[in-house]
């Protein structure tokens, strides 16, 4: 079991404020793989307790945010991914053509119509 880094944490806050039903369960998840794709990375979850449900009726969960670090220009996108009732993953992404190797200094989160 692999506990969220802050990166992850700080993003299931950003979706917690939009999607209010998702703040009690960020405390259940602990992360089971975290997959670097060369372009982008998928953090997956599991729950302490399988029965959990969450009650959010998207697949996808989005912000009007972004990721802002050092090299990777514009940024770094991210999404949440919901199936069985659960968040399943999230998922990152550059924008562009930059490759990313998933590690990173320091970040802030930028709202996009900033950009």
């Amino acid at each position: 079991m692999n506990k969220l880094t802050v990166l992850e944490s700080e993003l299931l806050s950003v979706f917690a404020h939009k999607y209010q039903a998702l703040t009690s369960h960020i405390e259940k998840l602990y992360v089971v793989e975290r997959e670097c794709t060369g372009v982008g990375q998928y953090i997956f979850f599991k729950y302490y307790d399988e029965e959990d449900i969450l009650p959010i009726s998207e697949d996808i969960l989005s912000v009007d945010k972004i990721i802002i670090t050092e090299g990777i220009d514009p940024g770094i996108g991210f999404v949440g991914n919901i199936a069985d009732f659960k968040l399943h993953s999230l998922e990152l992404f550059v924008y562009g053509s930059d490759e990313w190797d998933c590690t990173f200094q320091n970040f802030t989160l930028k709202d996009l119509k900033q950009l």
